[in-house]
């Protein structure tokens, strides 16, 4: 299970973003990168990031990609999530977080 500090709250409220994102997204790269089935492993994630209070919904996904964002058609937060996990054959698996504000 994730870090309570990777909540939404945490996310909302701290004054590093920056440094926040880039602690989730080594966390989460050492999970995808030792992970037998890194597809049901970007599941497990965002299973986890919305019991830490992440609206997460698949905005897209591939047999090598899965992104993972808040529901642009009913938000339940000002800010979202966006997290993008990457497990292609030729390339190093990789975790991209961001958390962006809503327009």
């Amino acid at each position: 299970m994730l870090d309570p500090c990777f909540s939404y709250e945490s996310f909302a409220q701290t004054r590093d973003l920056d440094r926040l994102s880039r602690e989730l997204e080594q966390v989460l790269a050492a999970r995808l990168k030792s992970a037998a089935a890194p597809d049901a492993e970007g599941y497990r994630i965002a299973t986890e990031l919305r019991a830490l209070g992440h609206d997460l919904v698949s905005f897209d996904e591939s047999t090598d990609f899965q992104v993972w964002c808040g529901d642009w058609t009913s938000p339940k937060h000002p800010c979202d999530l966006i997290v993008t996990i990457s497990y292609r054959n030729e390339e190093p698996r990789s975790v991209s977080v961001v958390f962006v504000a809503r327009r």
